[in-house]
């Protein structure tokens, strides 16, 4: 196949991934794609920097400042990770593929051909391995470099030629041998200096000198520590970075088949776990935190195997030698099995030995824990919750990240044009959660301020329902508080496509942590745009 690339052959897979099912529920990073294709095209790819791409893409002011204001960087990263699971899934038969390189904007079209193989895969996609003669010397001179260095013998050199020849002869027993050596080569380490993995089951501390490298504060990233989990790390659906169980004594790592986790956008948190008699000692900097922990009952439940309910599981948490948590029943608390739990708690500071000590303490059956977040923390309050319904993440013209979609149970998402006038964000109302649902926001105890925000884009004169007036009303309830009663869109925003803010002040949440707000139709279905949650405390 010719490889020069055509010009209308890269416009036309721009327009194909455009409109495909991946990037349309996407419109922000479908923005982002189209804009730096576009420089690509028009031959401005030296135009391509984090300041312009902020605003003129991403419709940031004029002093926007890519130094402090990180969007760009996030949306490119959330941009990579959409194109790579696009290709792998519903543009797998492409033979033209569309990358952004790490660090760089300029997008770059890949004949599929010229793309770096998996390990040990063949050209035709073949995972069988494919071996030949050379090779066999580098194998061959690192099982000598093994050799000489367990027995303290000098290194016997050896030519291509003789290694060629011998490969072929014995083939087989030698590819075994260099196995087993190389494995040796690998463990000597280990043997000779006394590293400590982190397999299940074993310690998870880390030397005294490896803190200032391994807990990640010194910005707003935090340490993030998934409980079971043996890869190196995990970005969720926001583009936060958690890592491998660390930092852990005593327990069992488990490991779930993937299922089906309601209230989150990313059961991975929540299908390893750490179970049994175990504590976690976290060390931070001086400070103050905020600490979230992630659980969710995957054993228990009416339609689970093992059966059981409520009481089933209970544990306690205990913090620095204090109680956190008592009598904890995630099953109970969370409304079910297979659903997330999180229990949020501000105010947090390192023991004096400059640890974060867990111990989490058997009352029945074994304790459990799925993830652990540590932030650096507000002093006396949670950090602000922001909600987007939509897949992706957004960031509005103040700067602030607003997640995706989470939290939530029933309805369904749907995305559509945004408002063209009263607000500085339009794409903060192009997505919308419709139908029965509710949002379980884990907080801590305290009294918060609520923004709900709606914008009727399906009713009303040229929208798709037609009609408006009276074709959408709903109640919307906070932990069985009325907020809003017979509401209508249309009618208190003054017509269709207008942005609409309803604000509540001095809600608390229930005895499980939660803002609990459920959206209940009347007539057609409820429905809404984002949610803000701002802690009131001072």
């Amino acid at each position: 196949m010719n490889g020069v690339i055509e010009a209308h052959d890269e416009k036309a897979e721009l327009e194909t991934v455009l409109s495909s099912d991946t990037f349309v529920k996407s419109p922000n990073l479908a923005k982002l794609l189209s804009y730096v294709c576009n420089k690509y095209f028009q031959g401005c790819a030296g135009d391509l920097k984090e300041y312009n791409i902020g605003v003129e893409a991403m419709g940031r002011p004029s002093n926007f400042d890519p130094t402090v204001n990180s969007v760009v960087r996030v949306e490119a990263h959330r941009l990579r990770e959409k194109l790579k699971k696009y290709y792998e899934n519903e543009g797998s038969q492409h033979q033209l593929v569309i990358t952004l390189q790490v660090g760089h904007y300029v997008p770059q079209f890949i004949r599929r051909e010229a793309l770096p193989l998996k390990s040990g895969e063949k050209p035709n996609g073949s995972k069988t391995p494919e071996y030949n003669s050379a090779p066999i010397a580098p194998v061959i001179a690192g099982v000598q470099t093994v050799v000489s260095k367990l027995t303290g013998s000098a290194q016997p050199q050896i030519s291509p030629q003789t290694a060629s020849s011998l490969f072929n002869r014995y083939k087989k027993p030698l590819m075994i041998v260099a196995a087993v050596f190389l494995f040796l080569g690998a463990i000597l380490p280990v043997w000779k200096f006394g590293l400590v993995g982190h397999k299940a089951g074993d310690s998870g501390a880390v030397r005294e000198d490896e803190k200032s490298i391994q807990t990640g504060i010194g910005d707003d990233q935090g340490v993030r520590i998934l409980a079971g989990y043996t890869k190196d790390k995990y970005i969720d659906s926001s583009a936060k970075v958690w890592r491998g169980d660390r930092y852990f004594k005593g327990g069992t790592a488990v490991s779930q088949t993937r299922r089906f986790i309601s209230r989150t956008l990313d059961p991975t948190l929540y299908q390893t776990y750490r179970m049994g008699d175990f504590s976690y000692d976290v060390p931070m900097k001086p400070g103050v935190y905020e600490l979230r922990l992630y659980f969710a009952e995957l054993f228990f439940g009416v339609d689970s195997y093992n059966g059981g309910g409520e009481t089933s599981r209970v544990f306690s948490v205990d913090l620095n030698g204090k109680s956190l948590l008592q009598f904890l029943d995630v099953l109970g608390d969370a409304g079910g099995a297979n659903i997330s739990y999180v229990g949020v708690f501000k105010d947090i500071a390192p023991a004096p030995d400059g640890y974060i000590h867990l111990n989490f303490i058997h009352v029945r059956d074994e304790p459990i824990i799925s993830a652990l977040e540590i932030v650096p923390g507000i002093p006396g309050r949670i950090h602000s919750i922001r909600i987007v319904a939509q897949d992706t993440s957004y960031t509005d013209h103040e700067g602030r990240l607003w997640s995706p979609d989470s939290y939530f149970s029933g309805g369904r998402l749907t995305h559509h044009k945004g408002p063209d006038t009263g607000t500085s964000d339009p794409d903060l109302y192009s997505g919308e959660r419709y139908g029965n649902f509710s949002y379980a926001l884990p907080v801590a105890p305290g009294k918060y301020r609520v923004t709900l925000r709606f914008a009727e884009t399906y009713f009303g004169p040229g929208n798709p329902g037609g009609g408006g007036l009276g074709n959408r009303v709903f109640n919307v309830f906070s932990s069985g508080r009325v907020l809003l009663h017979n509401f209508d869109i249309f009618k208190e925003a003054g017509g269709a496509n207008l942005p609409l803010d309803k604000t509540f002040s001095d809600l608390e949440p229930d005895a499980q942590g939660k803002l609990l707000l459920t959206f209940v139709p009347v007539v057609n279905y409820a429905c809404v745009d984002a949610i803000e949650v701002v802690d009131q405390s001072r």
